[in-house]
């Protein structure tokens, strides 16, 4: 037969398992909280890298049009410099390095052209350009600092 202390301690066995599961319950529901929380933030992530992946795309496209016109800008001065040096050839664009359209209709002449005499381009000097100073400019002289005057180190 059963005795009253096997009951009271089935009561308390069946009380601590209880207690348990409602423990185990709520520790369930704060990890499946955390894991939507966590699927939500990696859905934002991978938008924002998706999103970042583009803009990289379009900086990469604009600093490849930026060196394309730098090196269209670069070929005219070049060839102005050319121009200078050779004075028979004559170039008045500055689009210099794409050829010119072909034209169809001939030209005639009356009477012979005076010889033009072209000036040649010189780039603009960048005097805040330390990196790459341009061999006009004179290069600095290192002297003593000036204790009258401030000086600022900005690197």
């Amino acid at each position: 037969m059963i005795s009253l202390d096997q009951v009271l301690l089935l009561e308390e066995k069946v009380e601590s398992a209880v207690a348990k599961i409602a423990q185990l319950n709520a520790e369930n529901a704060a990890l499946r909280s955390k894991c939507a929380e966590l699927t939500n933030a990696l859905s934002a992530k991978t938008e924002q890298f998706s999103n970042f992946q583009s803009d990289q795309g379009k900086i990469e496209a604009g600093i490849l049009k930026a060196l394309e016109r730098l090196d269209s800008v670069e070929n005219a001065i070049h060839q102005a410099g050319s121009t200078a040096a050779n004075p028979g050839q004559l170039n008045h664009s500055p689009q210099a390095a794409s050829p010119a359209p072909q034209q169809s209709a001939p030209v005639t002449q009356t009477a012979p052209a005076a010889p033009v005499e072209e000036k040649p381009v010189q780039a603009p000097v960048n005097t805040f350009d330390t990196m790459n100073p341009t061999p006009s400019a004179p290069a600095p002289q290192e002297s003593a600092p000036d204790s009258s005057q401030p000086t600022f180190d900005i690197f």
